[in-house]
């Protein structure tokens, strides 16, 4: 009688939690813009935080470097995990402003003279297209009709979004003194962070364990996330080394080369390379076209010099510095950044190759486990041939005989 019972109870259960399920999915879908505005009201209040999260895990193998070294010392050793944070933090704001001392007053005067010039860049351009039309009348027409339709459309542009687009920078003006307070709590945050960092992770952990009593499973997650772990910090760390050498290679080559903006293209160049694969070329088509209204020969040449630099990159830089950190091969690299770049723009593109390569490395643990689970062979080689099927089956016949 109490097993009916409780079996009834147990459907009786199940079926609620069903019910449940189907009309908060309802509520959802419903109420979708509505909770959308929340969660978007609730990321931005946030954003400081998850910013000085970011921060704190770039800078985390840094302050655990220095903690290292700061125990070796007997007198320091109790004082070393705040030194550790403090030394960090001075290195990490002295980069950021060595950086804005000798980058950003050369980009700026690159980007001012750029202004200055390009009125009479695009009159000696438009002095040798007029000169080409001349001799042919059909083409001249075309691009006379062109130019019409441009300046059309700038006019147009002019008088209905003018207006806004002032409004939109003094908003932007405006908007600074609050930038520079988010910065300055995610700052305070990364300190909190990187002082008590064991503190929150057991946190973290301990919530998890209390929600999960499968141990194999809180086994696997672990697992996972120390996986995750390697590939972000490898990947991250790897790639902004490879792409401030390959920022500095640039600058060098450019200046021997006698290149105008240099130091303006480098940093594009520098900038973009942190994407996969396609960086490098991505960089090239602003920087090219910057250098195209100077001299369309140095353009050429410039573009010839990206080519070689990107293979420099792909074969020798990256592969030295990066390793086989993400594990994933050239077509799965383009795959991961066609759809996170779809999903999360700029972001996506860059952090899109080690969320793959994380989502790959669990699809491959699955498959390995079910592979195990029915006796099959788990090598990628065992399955590439075209008789390999016919052999597994075969093998499979044989000990089953």
């Amino acid at each position: 009688m109490k097993s009916d019972k409780k079996h009834y109870l147990q459907i009786g259960l199940t079926i609620f939690v069903s019910l449940a399920a189907v009309v908060a999915f309802y509520f959802i879908v419903l109420r979708y813009q509505g909770i959308k505005s929340y969660l978007d009201i609730i990321s931005l209040a946030l954003q400081p935080v998850m910013v000085g999260i970011v921060i704190a895990y770039i800078l985390c193998p840094v302050a655990k470097f220095l903690e290292r070294q700061l125990h070796r010392a007997k007198w320091l050793s109790r004082a070393a995990r705040p030194l550790s944070v403090l030394f960090t933090m001075v290195f990490a704001i002295g980069i950021l402003g060595l950086f804005c001392a000798l980058i950003l007053p050369q980009v700026a005067d690159s980007i001012r003279s750029l202004v200055v010039d390009l009125p009479g860049m695009l009159e000696v351009q438009l002095t040798r297209l007029e000169s080409y039309l001349e001799a042919d009348s059909d083409a001249a027409a075309t691009v006379m009709q062109m130019i019409a339709s441009v300046e059309t459309f700038l006019m147009t542009w002019i008088k209905e979004n003018l207006f806004a687009t002032v409004s939109n920078v003094a908003g932007s003006v405006l908007s600074i003194g609050s930038a520079v307070v988010n910065f300055v709590v995610s700052i305070v945050v990364t300190v909190y962070l990187l002082l008590d960092r064991e503190r929150y992770m057991g946190q973290c952990k301990k919530l998890f364990y209390a929600v999960s009593r499968n141990k194999r499973f809180n086994r696997v997650v672990i697992e996972v996330l120390h996986q995750t772990d390697q590939i972000f910090s490898g990947f991250i760390s790897g790639k902004l080394l490879d792409s401030l050498i390959v920022g500095i290679i640039c600058f060098v080559c450019l200046t021997v080369l006698k290149m105008p903006y240099a130091l303006l293209v480098s940093v594009i160049v520098g900038v973009t390379n942190i994407i996969p694969m396609f960086g490098p070329f991505i960089g090239a088509v602003p920087s090219a076209f910057l250098i195209l209204l100077v001299s369309p020969s140095k353009c050429i040449v410039f573009l010839v010099f990206i080519v070689i630099l990107q293979q420099l990159d792909g074969n020798v830089i990256g592969p030295r510095i990066l390793g086989n950190s993400t594990g994933l091969s050239a077509l799965y690299v383009t795959v991961a950044m066609l759809l996170f770049g779809k999903l999360m723009g700029f972001v996506g593109m860059i952090v899109g190759v080690p969320l793959f390569a994380t989502l790959y490395y669990v699809v491959k643990r699955l498959a390995e486990y079910s592979l195990r689970q029915q006796g099959l062979p788990v090598g990628t080689a065992e399955y590439a041939g075209t008789g390999s099927d016919v052999k597994t089956e075969e093998k499979q016949d044989s000990e089953t005989e």
